[in-house]
């Protein structure tokens, strides 16, 4: 759950970073479309481009690092170094748990990942956390795996203590072998240290005392554990499994006629192989052989995990959406505005100009504007200071050069 919802939010910030302002960059040319369902669904779709894309190239980045480091890994372990080749392996396991690769499309990375720790831990005896969940992935994932079956199944029987785990992954590895030879003492000898009694484990005996060779070495210890002789070619019905279990048949039940063991091995392996096509479709490493299932053959539990999954990150994602785009729908059209025209008036300085008296007070100089005025003449009063008084400056018209104002001087003073 946590590496979807860190894989999921990663990205999904990845992407706003680059879609939201590709959006606002696009929306005045979007704009121009009259239906707000189209640019809606325009946002929608490049953003969906955009996730796509980003995670696209994230995945692929993770799945290049991770093969670079187990081809280094795989180098140092044939030059006969295990603890650089640990190394590499071990830098490969945290690129996968990081948020590179894509948990959607990672059974391919998963089996590629599980097959190079897998070996390398039975091979050199590696027993930390991620070499055991990478062999229990594997052998989940590839029960067919002979080889590496065999390792586990040497080692398992040199352990102290054997998880419940490890008890799934032996009755799968059981249904998948029970008729290989070089596996079945291997699976009789941890069955019996483990003290296991039910029909997988029976079976396994059985087929281990129909060896002569084997039969020797196991029938004590089969004998030992059940309380009874061990019969060569046992008929399995419900009242033999009860006596055998040490639990006594109840009077008065109508008991099943017996059927044949070679008709029970064919169940188990028609069963084994509908298993087998559950697990790999999966993309996983759980065993759903000891949960519940429910009519669709799928595990209750995985079933609710994974509507719990999709209900979060559906609603992780509609979230977001809505985050980005519920602004859109309140962006109006502006209105025309009317533009009207304004005449602006461009005055040119002319810098020349007639002074035709001056005067310290601003009464005189008015009464002279006015006469002046009168008489039909434009002018106008100028203040400026000299010798600590202020003067009034009455001036006459402007003219652009000075032959202009002197030619208009001598027409005013004739």
């Amino acid at each position: 759950m946590i590496p979807w919802l860190r894989n999921i939010s990663i990205r999904l910030w990845l992407t706003l970073m680059v879609a939201v302002p590709a959006c606002f960059y696009l929306l005045p040319w979007f704009s121009q479309l009259s239906s707000r369902p189209w640019q809606a669904g325009f946002f929608i779709g490049l953003t969906g481009v955009c996730f796509g894309v980003i995670s696209a190239l994230m995945h692929l980045a993770g799945v290049r690092m991770i093969q670079k480091r187990i081809h280094e890994a795989k180098v140092w372990e044939q030059a006969g170094i295990p603890a650089r080749a640990e190394k590499k392996y071990l830098q490969a396991v945290r690129i996968y748990d990081s948020f590179l690769p894509s948990p959607v499309r990672s059974k391919k990375l998963t089996l590629l990942m599980t097959r190079s720790l897998a070996r390398f831990a039975l091979t050199f005896d590696r027993k930390s956390d991620a070499f055991r969940q990478a062999v229990w992935v594997y052998l989940s994932l590839e029960p067919h795996d002979d080889a590496l079956a065999a390792l586990w199944l040497e080692q398992l029987a040199k352990d102290d203590e054997v998880t419940t785990r490890d008890q799934a992954l032996l009755t799968r590895l059981a249904q998948t072998h029970h008729r290989n030879s070089g596996l079945v003492p291997l699976l009789a000898r941890v069955f019996l240290d483990t003290g296991r009694m039910d029909f997988i484990a029976r079976q396994v005996y059985a087929k281990v005392m129909e060896d002569p060779d084997l039969k020797i070495d196991f029938q004590q210890d089969i004998q030992r554990l059940t309380g009874t002789p061990f019969r060569k070619k046992a008929v399995y019905s419900d009242e033999a499994i009860r006596e055998a279990s040490g639990k006594q048949a109840i009077s008065g039940k109508t008991i099943r006629p017996s059927v044949p063991v070679a008709g029970i091995l064919e169940k188990i392996r028609q069963a084994g192989r509908n298993l087998r096509y559950r697990v790999a479709g999966a993309g996983w490493a759980a065993v759903p052989f000891t949960n519940p299932h429910d009519g669709s053959g799928r595990p209750i539990q995985a079933r609710w995990r994974f509507y719990l999954k999709a209900g979060i990150i559906g609603a992780l994602c509609a979230g977001a959406l809505m985050f980005i785009f519920y602004p859109v729908f309140f962006v109006d059209e502006p209105e025309p505005v009317e533009k009207t025209k304004t005449v602006i008036e461009e005055r040119v300085p002319k810098p020349f100009t007639i002074q035709v008296a001056a005067s310290l007070k601003e009464n005189h100089a008015r009464q002279f504007v006015v006469n002046l005025t009168q008489k039909g003449v434009d002018a106008r009063i100028k203040t400026t200071t000299g010798g600590g008084n202020t003067w009034y400056l009455i001036q006459v018209s402007e003219f652009e050069d000075r032959q202009m104002a002197a030619a208009y001087g001598n027409h005013l003073i004739s």
